[in-house]
């Protein structure tokens, strides 16, 4: 079922718990997704990357995700992963998605600020949930937030950290529903061990009440990690890296190994089973139980 994202975030705070944020960039990603929440009975965000459309459309994943949305018994929220241009965020709206991030933080906070409050008076007036973010994490993946160099570590990655009255400035101006915080993840894999500064997401959490606090850059981080960032306030954790690079090892052995022509449909059909184990497992860390 399409979920209510207001009263699924309210639940989150209220039972302390994270929700699942991971994206799907092919029809067996968003079917394991989906189907690994069913499985957990767990609410789930299927989401859609602007820097993915070359791969996965929106204008053909939109109504993908509404479609398995509608299916299934669990809640889903359809969420618009890291939305820059403005145009394109209109499409999501147009597409039915009912969570979107308007990732202006390349700007500078003022102006940052003044384009999402913009955007999230129009979104709310339509039920759409709206998160943003201020400042910007590292990345390792090209065309998300500030981009690094493949394989080289972060130096000085606290000058990435979100300043908590920064923070409590912002979500005041802009009404936001999620933001994005940074205290010690990056986009893609890491490079060093991520050691996590949970003291500042338990200050932006006293300082922002009523928004949800959302932490990119899940894969690599361990499990202890996790599951203090959520009793310190965050509510939803994106995730796609791992899931989405689950499958590969077992892709190249089923091709090396092959005696015979390989269809692709075996395997999607395989990979898709992986990506779901994969899926059902950060599932349970975020249920926080």
């Amino acid at each position: 079922m399409i979920a209510d994202p207001k009263e699924i975030l309210r639940d989150a705070e209220k039972n302390n718990y994270a929700i699942p944020g991971i994206n799907a960039t092919t029809v067996e990603g968003i079917q394991a997704i989906i189907e690994a929440a069913e499985e957990l009975d767990m609410p789930i965000m299927v989401s859609h990357a602007q820097v993915h459309e070359p791969y996965a459309p929106i204008n053909v994943f939109g109504p993908l995700f509404r479609h398995f949305a509608e299916e299934t018994k669990v809640p889903v929220i359809i969420h618009l992963d890291h939305g820059t241009d403005y145009d394109y965020v209109m499409k999501a709206v147009r597409y039915g998605f009912t969570s979107i991030m308007y990732d202006c933080a390349h700007l500078p906070f003022e102006e940052n600020a003044q384009e999402v409050a913009k955007f999230a008076k129009i979104a709310h007036e339509l039920g759409i949930i709206v998160e943003a973010e201020v400042g910007q994490m590292p990345s390792n993946i090209e065309g998300i937030g500030g981009c690094t160099e493949y394989g080289v570590g972060v130096e000085n990655i606290e000058q990435y950290y979100t300043d908590p009255q920064m923070a409590a400035e912002f979500c005041k101006l802009t009404k936001v529903d999620m933001l994005t915080i940074s205290f010690g993840t990056v986009h893609g894999f890491f490079v060093e061990k991520p050691v996590l500064d949970i003291e500042r997401v338990k200050k932006i959490h006293e300082l922002c009440p009523g928004v949800g606090l959302v932490m990119h850059g899940t894969t690599g981080v361990d499990e202890v990690q996790i599951r203090a960032a959520i009793d310190a306030g965050i509510r939803k954790f994106n995730y796609f890296t791992g899931v989405g690079t689950s499958a590969t090892t077992m892709i190249e052995e089923q091709i090396k190994n092959a005696t015979s022509p390989i269809y692709y449909h075996e395997i999607a059909a395989n990979a898709k089973a992986i990506m779901k184990e994969r899926a059902k497992h950060i599932i349970k860390v975020f249920q926080n139980k």
